[in-house]
């Protein structure tokens, strides 16, 4: 079965989209993190196309003879993972298939006008030309597959090592057992139904499930469940009544296993709570995932909400959970994320509320650098505020764009 046939969705599906889109198919694993995939799979032509171009048809088989040789490789596991990869020469034949089926002129516009530049998932490359955004949307998606299988299959270490790596020794040569099984187990999921890239990306996903690195397709869909209130809420809300239109709290995770927040994280609830009692907005986002320690039980948001409301008297209707990012960078991006699809003001800022021992990074230019460089792109404006231990952010639409190669939160 094809990995991306059952993510197709009807309209509405509740995904986290900019304003003037509505995503065709539901948020998993898969399309969370190769959304170029889904697209491809289900805008008419697209499949199609690419199953029937030989020269993507020959390179799914020399792909599939390398698997199937895979068991007698040495050293293992390493070179049982690297059967999987995409190699230099395996992305440049696919891009060049890619332009080449770009040439029908409405068959691009379908994917890349009306889905891929309206979905913001790519906007870090929407300067370029139809047939090359496809193309760095390609590169992309290769690079994230490559470095799913180099994080959570050889052990190379992630983005942020300490608390996103794989749970397995892969020196262990029982891993290699477990290596060796998924991917017999994979390869025999091919159908003749698949395209030349769903085998490797069920191959990914297999590799972030039996890690236990999931984190990204919880609380999904997000403007549902604990969220559904407040986005009622906003969307009959008087804005021209309040300053800004909510407040952010970055959560802090704690290092130990018992706590469920940082001390860091109690200090700006507090300052938040002040704030929303005085009126300044209607609304408080509180940001922060599955982060400190190591594979920790306890959500950042989730744990921020609960104490807002049994602490705080703030009502559970007034607050509103990004339950994903890592790191400052992507609770900025993440929060503007929110703003924008939960349909709260975006045409003026909300207010980062944080504490005197974190403020300097939160207003500094080091922070924007290391988002652009980590993310991809730019989040939006932080600017200095008039309110002690607070800055204004105007979000960008650019935040939606989707970096495969952070699969806990792409």
């Amino acid at each position: 079965m094809a990995i991306l046939a059952l993510c197709a969705m009807p309209a509405a599906a509740l995904a986290i989209d900019p304003p003037g889109y509505s995503a065709p198919f539901d948020e998993t694993l898969e399309t969370l993190n190769f959304p170029l995939l889904v697209m491809v799979r289900t805008t008419p032509g697209w499949g199609e196309a690419i199953r029937d171009d030989a020269t993507l048809a020959a390179l799914a088989r020399q792909r599939a003879e390398r698997v199937q040789s895979a068991p007698g490789c040495s050293p293992k596991p390493v070179c049982l993972a690297e059967a999987w990869e995409w190699t230099t020469a395996d992305i440049a034949i696919v891009d060049d298939a890619l332009r080449r089926l770009s040439a029908d002129s409405e068959r691009l516009q379908a994917l890349v006008t009306r889905q891929m530049r309206l979905s913001g998932r790519f906007a870090r490359h929407e300067t370029l030309a139809d047939s090359a955004l496809l193309a760095a949307a390609w590169a992309d998606t290769a690079a994230g597959m490559n470095q799913v299988i180099a994080v959570y299959a050889k052990g190379t270490a992630p983005r942020y090592p300490l608390i996103d790596g794989m749970i397995f020794d892969p020196r262990d040569e029982r891993f290699a057992a477990v290596l060796g099984a998924h991917g017999q187990v994979t390869a025999a999921g091919s159908g003749p139904g698949d395209l030349v890239f769903d085998a490797p990306a069920r191959y990914a996903i297999g590799l972030l499930r039996m890690n236990e690195r999931t984190e990204a397709a919880a609380y999904r869909p997000l403007l549902q469940g604990s969220n559904a209130a407040p986005v009622r809420l906003a969307a009959r809300t008087r804005w021209a009544d309040y300053r800004y239109p909510a407040l952010l709290v970055f959560g802090h995770g704690p290092e130990d296993a018992q706590s469920r927040t940082g001390p860091l994280g109690h200090i700006r609830m507090a300052r938040a709570a002040d704030l929303f009692a005085a009126g300044l907005a209607p609304f408080i986002v509180v940001s922060g995932g599955n982060v400190h320690p190591n594979r920790t039980p306890f959500n950042e948001a989730v744990e921020m909400k609960r104490i807002l409301i049994e602490q705080y008297n703030v009502p559970a209707e007034r607050i509103l959970i990004e339950p994903h990012a890592r790191h400052t960078t992507t609770n900025l991006r993440n929060c503007a994320r929110l703003l924008f699809a939960a349909g709260l003001p975006t045409d003026r800022p909300s207010l980062i509320v944080t504490d005197p021992a974190t403020a300097g990074y939160i207003g500094s230019e080091g922070l924007m650098t290391r988002t652009l460089q980590e993310t991809g792109v730019v989040p939006g404006r932080v600017t200095a505020a008039d309110t002690a231990f607070a800055f204004e952010f105007l979000p960008s639409r650019q935040t939606f764009h989707v970096d495969p190669r952070d699969p806990l939160d792409p």
